[in-house]
């Protein structure tokens, strides 16, 4: 049975909730309607890593999300507060070290992913282990159509060049199929959303059977060795969305994506 962890370090988990059977930790993303990721569910992330960075017990850990879809990426509203506000910097670094977080984490990451899969959100599968998708799940970089710098680090991980910049520019949707079949960026494509944790639960289950700690060593190798250099990446988007940050442009982006109006960009 699944034992839930309900608080860590006195705080309450409320929009990334943990369980853990069987020396699998199940981190569950639940912000409804569309998951998308606010300051709340940054920081409990953020804690939940540590949390099983110092559990012996947990051999693996599966993201997935209990709602309609996995995630919309970063809460828009919030982000256009973080304009008003002035720290935009902050607000970006502060997602950014989550999926950091997840990225890093001294077990093997699995993603299991439905629904759609957006903007920030594409960092977690991005930066996984493993990823697993519900057939017709759309993964996307919409970004650009609301003039934030984006995308640009992490799909290098999963997409070819050209393919990812054409995401970046265009915000063009890729589907589950698609990226397994032809690009090989995600591990597996199962039929149903029904079969999705299940799949990621044997999935993890095959690796447990490995022992932890060659799962710790060997990950910790492989990200070594990795030319992806997620933080170095991470950074550059922060430091060309804070040139972004100067210009009018940026706040019509953002202005017209809530408002729901076409943008009426002048390039000042």
């Amino acid at each position: 049975m699944k034992k839930r962890i309900n608080t860590i370090c006195g705080t309450k988990l409320q929009q990334a909730l943990l369980s853990v059977e069987n020396h699998i930790a199940y981190i569950t993303l639940h912000n409804p309607p569309v998951n998308a990721v606010s300051g709340i569910m940054q920081e409990e992330i953020l804690k939940i890593c540590d949390y099983i960075n110092h559990n012996d017990d947990i051999w693996v850990c599966i993201l997935h999300s209990d709602i309609k879809t996995f995630c919309a990426g970063v809460d828009i509203h919030r982000f256009y507060q973080s304009i008003l506000d002035k720290d935009v910097s902050n607000t970006q670094e502060r997602y950014y070290d989550g999926a950091q977080a997840l990225y890093e984490l001294r077990v093997p990451l699995i993603c299991a992913v439905h629904g759609y899969c957006l903007g920030g959100g594409m960092c977690y599968p991005a930066g996984a282990d493993i990823t697993i998708a519900v057939k017709g799940t759309l993964f996307g970089a919409p970004e650009a159509k609301l003039s934030v710098v984006g995308g640009c680090g992490h799909l290098s991980r999963i997409l070819p060049p050209q393919i990812f910049r054409d995401m970046c520019y265009c915000g063009t949707l890729i589907t589950a199929e698609d990226l397994h079949n032809k690009y090989g960026g995600i591990t597996m494509v199962v039929d149903t959303q029904e079969n999705l944790l299940p799949t990621a639960t044997q999935k993890a289950e095959e690796l447990c059977k490995r022992g932890p700690l060659i799962l710790r060593y060997l990950k910790a190798c492989m990200n070594e060795q990795e030319d992806f250099q997620m933080r170095r990446k991470n950074q550059a988007e922060i430091t060309y969305t804070r040139y972004m940050a100067r210009h009018a442009d940026f706040t019509e982006g953002i202005s017209a994506f809530i408002e729901k109006r076409d943008p009426h960009y002048q390039g000042k």
